[in-house]
């Protein structure tokens, strides 16, 4: 289970695997997809631009991508951001990998807001703090219909 504005979502299993097989959609939709990846605003963590590329086929560490795997998905990572950038949306960013047992490798693009910076001293130590508070703070249909905006804008981006 996973929730998504305010919203539950059930699974089973891995959920990149169940996203990549479209065994559930969330609201802002997918912004790309192609026969390997996908990429989205992250569905927990109501940050505007916050997106996650995740690999189709179940992939728990970043050694278990071949070459061309990890060409595709850092270019799907520059792609995002140059689109963020080129739409003011953010100018910096954290990039993180997380392998997981059992779950899904997947990169997150944390776009980095000034509020985090009002929160805490060093974001990627603090990165708990960060998430928690976007949980706690940012669930609101304003913040989603901006979330939708932006996601919208990836998407035409990459389509085009």
């Amino acid at each position: 289970m996973i929730s998504y504005n305010n919203k539950e979502i059930i699974f089973k299993g891995c959920p990149g695997c169940a996203y990549g097989k479209h065994e559930f959609n969330l609201e802002c939709g997918m912004a790309y997809e192609n026969d390997r990846f996908t990429l989205s605003q992250d569905w927990e963590l109501p940050i505007q631009g916050f997106f996650i590329v995740s690999p189709k086929r179940h992939i728990e560490k970043l050694c278990e991508l071949t070459k061309d795997e990890r060409n595709e998905m850092f270019e799907i990572v520059d792609k995002t951001v140059k689109i963020l950038r080129d739409n003011k949306i953010c100018e910096r960013f954290d990039y993180i990998f997380e392998e997981k047992e059992n779950r899904h490798l997947h990169v997150w693009i944390l776009p980095r807001y000034n509020w985090m910076n009002k929160i805490v001293n060093d974001i990627i130590d603090n990165i708990g703090i960060i998430l928690e508070y976007a949980k706690t703070n940012f669930r609101n249909d304003e913040n989603y219909e901006e979330i939708k905006r932006i996601s919208d804008i990836v998407k035409n981006n990459f389509n085009n």
